[in-house]
């Protein structure tokens, strides 16, 4: 069932704070930034699709900004993906600011500071998406990532194409089949990134070539709780020096990135219904008892497992 919230009823005077405290509640924390439109119009739908969430909103000029407070208002940090179906804007975050059209999608991590601005009357389609499963497709988004999609690029088109569509549903699927379809949605999203920011988040292409090999024997063997640095490194015919330094390049370590591993695979597994039991995902990525799997897993993620089960 959607949730529909608009400001069409309201008192003129009354929109603009309805619509914030709306947005905030059941979207993303955030706050207006600048002087508002003071007659301002919203509409928006949110659609549940398993873990994610399809929000489709048509609104006048507006800019928000999230910062130190939104940010500790809410205890999700996820990424979210934006499609612009008309005019444009710009995002400003740490990094820098880039501007964004019809057609482009904007892709960022919530939990840094940001702004973004519709200097005319927009409509969105937005998904949001829990951490995990941006960080099992796409390791390296830090937590100041922030991308503009270009629209005229193929796997950006067919990501759009996906996101319009699922929001045109009059009647969605059952929740088991929401869930199911969370992966293909988020695998075309991710190709869509990489096409774009691949090179960027390159190192030399020797070592990104050995570190992708290292990566991939590695997340065929999560649930072997035995992995240490030094038998990785023996295994893969190399220091463990030097395995340090590959992982040291992202700001991570080897055992650290297997941990994030485990953890955001049995996330998604159980968030996709692959797994209908906690014990089950702990021996699957490789925790030897369920309850240590418990207490990593809330204190990563802030929720215990058997409410992700639950949803």
């Amino acid at each position: 069932m959607s949730l529909v919230f608009q400001t069409r009823d309201l008192a003129t005077a009354e929109r603009l704070d309805y619509w914030q405290s709306m947005v905030s509640r059941h979207h993303v924390a955030v706050a207006p930034d600048g002087e508002p439109d003071p007659e301002f119009e919203g509409r928006m739908k949110i659609d549940d699709w398993g873990g994610l969430q399809l929000s489709d909103t048509a609104f006048s000029a507006v800019a928000y900004r999230r910062g130190p407070r939104e940010m500790r208002s809410c205890g999700r940090d996820d990424f979210l993906c934006v499609l612009n179906l008309g005019g444009g804007g710009t995002f400003e975050h740490n990094a820098g600011s880039f501007g964004f059209g019809a057609g482009d999608m904007v892709v960022y991590d919530t939990d840094q500071p940001y702004a973004i601005r519709f200097p005319r009357p927009s409509h969105t389609i937005s998904l949001r998406i829990p951490r995990p499963q941006v960080v099992a497709r796409l390791p390296r988004a830090d937590r100041q990532f922030a991308l503009r999609l270009d629209g005229t690029r193929p796997l950006a088109q067919l990501a759009a194409s996906l996101l319009k569509s699922a929001s045109a549903l009059e009647t969605l699927p059952d929740p088991q089949h929401c869930r199911e379809a969370e992966a293909p949605i988020l695998d075309v999203l991710c190709l869509a990134v990489k096409e774009i920011a691949g090179e960027d988040m390159r190192a030399s292409p020797g070592q990104e070539h050995m570190l992708a090999r290292i990566k991939r024997d590695l997340a065929g063997q999560l649930e072997d709780c035995s992995l240490c640095v030094e038998s990785i490194a023996r295994a893969q015919g190399i220091s463990p020096r030097t395995l340090n330094r590959l992982f040291a390049a992202e700001g991570t370590t080897v055992m650290r990135w297997i941990w994030q591993q485990r953890l955001s695979g049995a996330y998604r597994a159980m968030s996709e219904g692959s797994v209908r039991q906690v014990t089950e995902a702990a021996f699957m990525f490789g925790f030897k008892d369920s309850s240590h799997f418990t207490r990593a897993f809330k204190k990563e993620f802030g929720i215990p497992p058997s409410r992700l089960l639950a949803r």
